[in-house]
């Protein structure tokens, strides 16, 4: 049997971070996701370019994000906005139809963004940790 005796304050200093932790996050998580939008907006941008032709030259323009802050959430919306010219076509070149084939323009955008939004959410988040 062994009997262990130590001061608690450490644990006591790392409770107290933590419940600080919380409040410091939400600036850095949302510029993290307001960057991640914004770069999976831009490939998302580029894809449709090289894939919408001329019949679909004013669809890229139309593909934008928009941060969605929330009471216990951050998110971020992109996409077509459909109030653009062409931003309504979305779903025909995304998933195609009876006049053309999926393009998957965003779902490859998506595929590349996720591991540097990930890396940026980490490097955001390791900083508050002393």
């Amino acid at each position: 049997m062994s009997i262990w005796n130590g001061d608690a304050s450490e644990f006591r200093d790392l409770a107290n971070d933590l419940s600080r932790v919380g409040a410091r996050a939400v600036p850095v998580i949302r510029q993290a996701m307001d960057a991640s939008g914004e770069a999976f907006a831009n490939e998302w941008r580029s894809n449709a370019a090289a894939t919408s032709g001329e019949h679909g030259k004013h669809y890229p323009a139309s593909i934008s994000h928009e941060l969605f802050p929330g009471v216990s959430r951050i998110g971020v919306d992109v996409g077509p906005d459909s109030s653009m010219p062409q931003g309504g076509m979305g779903p025909g070149f995304e998933l195609g139809s009876r006049n053309q084939p999926p393009h998957l323009d965003g779902l490859k955008a998506m595929e590349s963004v996720t591991p540097r939004a990930e890396r940026m959410i980490d490097t955001a988040l390791g900083h508050l940790f002393p």
